[in-house]
């Protein structure tokens, strides 16, 4: 019985979720946000060049992580915590993704 209330809660969380069915998004850092650290830095008691270089090293972050970090809903990252083979699966699935396509042809 306890296995059916919980997978019943999970589905009532996931579905609660704001992130619902929309659960891993890639990281966006946009203009928003480096404009907020620009005006972070104006109040800063730093030299211009300092300021600039900061500028050009956050603007690579920011293009960096779009493409290599994931935000994801806290009932996903939950589940991969709890679940290892989860994780496995979903790593193993990634590792031979088109790998079925390539042996048929």
């Amino acid at each position: 019985m306890g296995d059916i209330i919980d997978k019943a809660a999970a589905l009532i969380r996931c579905k609660e979720c704001p992130w619902y069915k929309n659960c891993i998004t890639p990281i966006q850092v946009g203009a928003e946000e480096i404009g907020q650290f620009r005006l972070m830095l104006q109040g800063a008691n730093l030299p211009e060049q300092a300021k600039t270089e900061m500028e050009q090293i956050l603007e690579s972050i920011a293009s960096t992580s779009q493409n290599m970090i994931l935000q994801s809903c806290p009932v996903f990252t939950q589940r991969l915590k709890d679940n290892p083979k989860l994780a496995q699966q979903i790593k193993e699935t990634m590792q031979n993704w088109g790998k079925e396509e390539e042996s048929g042809k």
